[in-house]
């Protein structure tokens, strides 16, 4: 076997600390030399899960060497196109599994993470904050969760962008399987993570995990809606912990999605109100995209900008709409919304409204 097998062989063991793993290979040099050992400074029961990995090793990389043919590689930690961003990190995995791209080093990468059941606020806003971002050339980074991660996601992708999912389960496992679209995508015009072997289910304890890694590559870490303990706030603890910016969406007092987000602006989190404010933290202009209302009514015609313009965070009927123009027959605003929906400027809400994005 070669040097790179043995590295592989090492992280293949069941629920082995990447911490555990660096401190091995630090004390003996290498993991040729740690599988020569015939005991470690290891609990019994890590010993027999190393012995049960050396009785396995060809099947194992057998299995590694069938996921890279089907377009899942391998990058371990000594490779140059392991991420840097993870490099500091003192339990950084010994290699990722990749279905796709790795963040780019020399882009800025954003990290957008919410709650799972967000409301219709938060996922406008998600797709708002995505879609410029991804537009603007950042790379966005989340878990491709329900809610408001797949939404930043799938808005990033549909601008253009480049978005990474980091998953808790194996890269080859979609999870939600809702997100099938969205995993796919992501595999094409961005990337999937994960430190976990293929074929790992989505078990509860990884995601906690994974959430060092989304931190880690975000360089601004922004939260929309998040209850006051939530999957989101511990990524938020990590991301401080490893010196990020955390920018928080602020909501209305009293609502359980807004209290996460009011209580990290209370802990002194920035206050997140528009792609501006994140491209000051990374010492970025403001052009480009379609970042600001003005810059995208520029972008439309006379008549659908006289539609655009009554449009808010809040959901404006189409009656409200035709009574508003006046002098447009129902036809015709149908149309218009209709071009201005294909075009990704509104969204249509249940019982016939329309929301700007």
């Amino acid at each position: 076997m070669e040097h790179r097998d043995y590295l592989y062989l090492l992280g293949a063991m069941p629920d082995a600390s990447p911490l555990l793993l660096r401190r091995l290979l630090a004390l003996y040099g290498s993991p040729e030399a740690i599988f020569r050992q015939e005991s470690l400074p290891v609990s019994p029961v890590r010993q027999a899960a190393i012995a049960e990995v050396k009785k396995a090793a060809s099947e194992i990389l057998k299995k590694r060497d069938e996921a890279e043919a089907a377009g899942i590689r391998w990058v371990s930690f000594e490779e140059e196109s392991y991420p840097d961003r993870l490099r500091p990190l003192g339990d950084a995995p010994l290699g990722l599994f990749v279905k796709g791209k790795m963040p780019p080093e020399g882009k800025p990468s954003v990290g957008i993470v919410g709650a799972r059941s967000c409301t219709p606020y938060g996922k406008m806003m998600a797709e708002r904050f995505g879609g410029e971002l991804g537009e603007k050339g950042l790379s966005v980074i989340s878990g491709m969760a329900r809610g408001i991660d797949g939404h930043a996601q799938e808005a990033a992708l549909k601008r253009g962008g480049a978005s990474f999912g980091v998953l808790g389960c194996g890269a080859d496992v979609c999870y939600p399987a809702h997100h099938r679209r969205l995993y796919e995508a992501l595999g094409e015009q961005g990337g999937i993570l994960s430190e976990y072997p293929p074929g790992t289910p989505p078990l509860p304890h990884h995601f906690p995990l994974r959430n060092r890694l989304i931190a880690a590559l975000s360089d601004v870490l922004l939260v929309i809606e998040a209850r006051e303990k939530s999957g989101s706030l511990i990524t938020v603890d990590l991301a401080l912990e490893q010196g990020k910016d955390v920018l928080a969406l602020p909501g209305r007092v009293g609502d359980a999605l807004s209290a996460g987000c009011l209580g990290l602006i209370r802990q002194g989190a920035g206050v997140l109100t528009c792609c501006g404010d994140v491209y000051e933290l990374l010492g970025m202009e403001a052009g480009g995209g379609e970042g600001t209302d003005p810059e995208r009514r520029e972008k439309l015609s006379p008549e659908l900008k006289q539609i655009w313009r009554h449009m808010g965070t809040d959901p404006v009927h189409i009656e409200d709409l035709l009574a508003a123009e006046g002098d447009l027959s129902m036809g015709e605003l149908s149309l218009r919304l209709l071009e201005l929906e294909r075009r990704g400027y509104i969204r249509q809400t249940a019982g016939g409204g329309y929301l700007k994005l």
